[in-house]
């Protein structure tokens, strides 16, 4: 009779023990659902994106003091197919893919080129503009390009493939290091060097917006596809930001906010 018992007893604790387990499980399994970036974003209504704020005409303070530009715009359309409101973070562009993996905002909208080497890191959406690598030089220069140079100096932000090619060239025996294409403008407009490289819309702007005497010099040195980075988990907000990209494309959306800041449709150039 005791034998049978004890049985009975040890039959209820295991199936106790294994229905334990089971929801246990389950909310492991509901917690992780819950985590999700996507899911995230669609619970808080917000998708944080980060860009430098010193990047005209894609991001960048205004004289009212108000962060502006096309990635801003463009990421308020994404999100507004998304159903939720984008929330802008600004930090320095040497770091913002740690920043990205280590979950300090969902995703980078801020002119970021596809390569390789980021993409051992984080994925990217389809591109949502194209663009290039550019030289510029001084008004009054008569550098042709940048291979003229002989020991020439040039100014470029720290951390983009436009100080990656630098490195590459012999003929280059001191690169500036900048934190924004704001004071690399500033600095070569007061010839403290022989150019400057960063992406051809940013610099043909310069001269209206910043009132600096610069041109530039030689064909394209390469173009660039730029997408949106997201942490390699974010399978499903990546999906949902290319499904939103390519609605605003097909709705009009899209032309109608690159022809306010650059006159063309740039996804076409």
């Amino acid at each position: 009779m005791k034998t049978e018992l004890h049985r009975k007893h040890i039959l209820k604790r295991v199936t106790l023990g294994l229905l334990m387990s089971m929801l246990i499980l389950t909310l492991f399994g509901c917690q992780s659902k819950e985590e999700t970036t996507y899911d995230k974003i669609l619970s808080s209504k917000e998708m944080t994106f980060a860009m430098t704020g010193a990047y005209p005409p894609f991001n960048f303070i205004d004289d009212d003091g108000n962060l502006t530009g096309f990635d801003i715009d463009i990421a308020n359309a994404l999100a507004e197919q998304l159903g939720v409101k984008a929330v802008p973070i600004t930090t320095a562009w040497d770091g913002i893919i740690g920043g990205l993996t280590s979950k300090r905002f969902d995703t980078i909208i801020g002119s970021m080129a596809i390569t390789e080497e980021r993409l051992k890191k984080v994925n990217f959406t389809d591109p949502y503009y194209y663009d290039g690598a550019q030289f510029f030089v001084p008004g009054n220069s008569d550098i042709e390009n940048l291979d003229a140079l002989q020991d020439g100096t040039v100014g470029v932000v720290t951390g983009t493939t436009f100080h990656d090619m630098l490195k590459e060239k012999d003929n280059i025996s001191d690169i500036m290091q900048f934190e924004s294409d704001v004071d690399n403008f500033m600095a070569l407009g007061q010839e403290r060097m022989d150019g400057l490289v960063t992406g051809k819309f940013v610099g043909l702007q310069a001269p209206e917006k910043y009132g600096v005497d610069i041109k530039p010099a030689g064909n394209l040195l390469y173009s660039e596809k730029i997408g949106i980075a997201v942490r390699k988990e974010d399978e499903m907000l990546l999906e949902k930001l290319n499904e939103a990209l390519g609605t605003i494309v097909e709705n009009g959306t899209y032309q109608e906010i690159s022809e306010k800041w650059f006159g063309v449709n740039i996804l076409e150039q």
